[in-house]
């Protein structure tokens, strides 16, 4: 079997399009799923996969940013139904 390469927290930010300050936060308030051995902390790809189709269904990112696709909760550009 083979082993699955584990990622650093800069590999995942560049994956995620985020910060790896934002990546080391979510590992603080325990939103990721990781790995620690001492003070290394470690990610499996597969397994931030797994994460996002569950955590982020039906939303796209934004920056960064997990965004909802719903037109009911999210206008990127104006409708010009508000001006009549």
């Amino acid at each position: 079997m083979v082993q699955e390469k584990m990622m650093i927290a800069r590999e995942v930010a560049a994956y995620l399009r985020c910060s790896s300050s934002t990546v080391r936060r979510m590992v603080r308030r325990g939103q990721i799923p990781h790995y620690r051995f001492g003070k290394l902390v470690r990610f499996r790809l597969s397994e931030i996969e797994r994460w996002l189709a569950l955590h982020h269904e039906g939303s796209v990112l934004l920056r960064g940013r997990a965004v909802s696709s719903n037109s009911d909760q999210l206008s990127l550009f104006p409708t010009g139904e508000e001006n009549g």
